[in-house]
Order: C-alpha cells, then sequence, then structure tokens
C-alpha cells in the first residue's frame, strides 16, 4: 500500500519514518526548510524505541506539488491547518483510499467528512511524545508509540484493509490496533492530552511535575474530571476506568516530557489552545457544567 503522511512535524515523521525503516512506500508532505532537508539529506529519527532511524531517498513535497494517488493517508496537522489540507485529500484520494486523521481534537475524521463527503475518513489517536529538533531531524522520546483507528462512521472501507494497515504499524513497531469503538478510545486521548497541556502550560512544567503528590498533580486530577464532565454531558461513551486510565498514561510518561502546545507557546508559534482548552471551557458553558480550573488556564491565556 502507499502511505502519504499529511504533516512532518514529530508525530507524522515518527509514523513515516518508522514504516519506511521497515520497506513500505512511504511520502511525506512537508514545508520549509524541514522539507529541503528531507530531500536533500533524509529523514534523521532518534528514536526511543528503534534507535537512530536513517531514512534515505525520501519522498516529500508541498501540498500542492503531490501527485499520484494514495490507498492510506495520516494526517499529522495542527487542528488550526485543517482547512489547508483538504484540497491535498481531495486531490490524492481515490474511491479505495482511507484517510486517519491523528491530531489532538475530537472527531476530526468527522469534521473533514462535512468538506469531502466522497472520502472515506475514519478516526484515530496516537500517543506518543516526538518533536522537530532541526530541519530533516526528529526525535522520538521514551518507549511509548501507541496508534489505534476505526471506522466509527461505517465507511465501506475495502475488506481486509484496515487489518493490513494494522500488520504493517505493527510490523514497524508501533504499537496499534483497531478499535471497536474509537471515538470511546479518541474522546480517552483528547481527555488526556488536553488536561496534560493545560496543567504543564499553566504552571510552566513537565510530567515529572505531575507525577509528584502536590498541587500540581491535583490540579491535573480536577482538570481530568472536569472535561469527563464535559464528555458526559455530552453523551460521549466512556471507560468508568477513564480518569484512572488517564492518571496511568500520564505517570507511564518520561519525566521530562513536555505537549506540543507547551513547545508551541514557548517559541511563540501559533498553538493549539482553542482546541485544548478554550473549547473545552465553550462546551462546558453550553452544557451547564461547572469548570473553574480550565477557566483558570482559559484565563491565563486570555480566551475572549
Amino acid at each position: 500500500m502507499k502511505y502519504l503522511i499529511i504533516g512532518t512535524g514529530g508525530t507524522g515523521a515518527a509514523i513515516g519514518a518508522f514504516l519506511a525503516a521497515d520497506g513500505k512506500d512511504v511520502t511525506f508532505v512537508a514545508r520549509g526548510n524541514h522539507l529541503k532537508a528531507m530531500t536533500e539529506n533524509g529523514l534523521t529519527v532518534e528514536s526511543g524505541i528503534r534507535g537512530k532511524l536513517d531514512i534515505k531517498n525520501v519522498k516529500a513535497a508541498e501540498g500542492k506539488d503531490i501527485r499520484g494517488k494514495f490507498d492510506v493517508i495520516f494526517v499529522c496537522v495542527k487542528s488550526y491547518s485543517l482547512d489547508e489540507i483538504v484540497p491535498v485529500i481531495e486531490k490524492v484520494a481515490y474511491e479505495n483510499t482511507v484517510v486517519i486523521p491523528i491530531l489532538n481534537m475530537f472527531k476530526t475524521g468527522a469534521a473533514l467528512k462535512e468538506k469531502l463527503p466522497n472520502v472515506k475518513f475514519l478516526e484515530g489517536c496516537i500517543y506518543i511524545s516526538a518533536y522537530i529538533d532541526g530541519p530533516g531531524k526528529v526525535v522520538q522520546v521514551g518507549n511509548v508509540f501507541k496508534l489505534f483507528f476505526g471506522n466509527p462512521y461505517n465507511e465501506n472501507v475495502k475488506a481486509g484493509m484496515l487489518e493490513e494497515i494494522e500488520s504493517d504499524l505493527k510490523n514497524a513497531k508501533i504499537t496499534a490496533g483497531i478499535s471497536d469503538d474509537i471515538l470511546r478510545d479518541s474522546f480517552k486521548k483528547f481527555t488526556f492530552i488536553s488536561a496534560f497541556a493545560a496543567v504543564g502550560s499553566y504552571f510552566d512544567v513537565s510530567a515529572g511535575s505531575i507525577h509528584k503528590e502536590g498541587e500540581i498533580r491535583e490540579f491535573y486530577k480536577s482538570l481530568l474530571r472536569e472535561i469527563i464532565a464535559v464528555g458526559k454531558a455530552m453523551g460521549v461513551t466512556m471507560s468508568p476506568t477513564l480518569f484512572n486510565d488517564d492518571i496511568q498514561s500520564i505517570d507511564n510518561f518520561g519525566s521530562d516530557v513536555k505537549t506540543s502546545l507547551q513547545r508551541d507557546i514557548e517559541a511563540g508559534k501559533n498553538s493549539e489552545i482553542d482546541t485544548l482548552v478554550y473549547s473545552v471551557v465553550r462546551l462546558a458553558k453550553e452544557y451547564g457544567i461547572d469548570t473553574p480550573n480550565y477557566s483558570a488556564v482559559a484565563a491565563k491565556f486570555q480566551m475572549s
């Protein structure tokens, strides 16, 4: 199968590099100096799981220059860039293409389906810490790299295709699986990354500070309770162990791990704070749920 990675930041680069290192046909959508370095020198990923991966003869281009059709498209851009990649998906998809969004956003596939109703959209979620360490260079931190996907909208997917994607990912040393309820699982991921990003940005700390008993850990737990309450009010199916599962997930991360939201804020870049924090406050108001801790984070970053 032919894979297209739209968005070659830490997450997209790691997915693509792991697959390419296993001999799969992978093309990357990238831009700027990162793209230039990849096309001239290849893509290097320093991985906590697979060591150093040097991917040579990388196939990469800007979205407007991508040619051909692809079987599987992983969408790994930031949520604020979704509209930009719609024409790319429309151009490279054919009748058997499946699109798997891997974003810090709930129901990304549904949002894209509204714009491209004839394309098959799944939903996906990922647990990974990875970042660009320079043009053509990415670091994947630690031993957590989990990717789950599913077909919540009953798209007419080619028989055996999801199983083949799962097999390709597993063979590439990615912990992968087909979810029987990807909306449940992606909301679980959203609660985790939203609360982690909120507490990390509010206190300017990494995961290690959340591991320790005290004010920061309690603030994180309160954020989880608030976002879970919002999800219940929305009617989202969720595991009764979600709260404890999210606590376990944060405790499994390395002490120096930060979210991409924190890194973007620190660098003065455009960030996903609207998706990860402000949207929770808006939904809470819509459903009549009190979220004092999320509101405090939003106020710090001057939610309008």
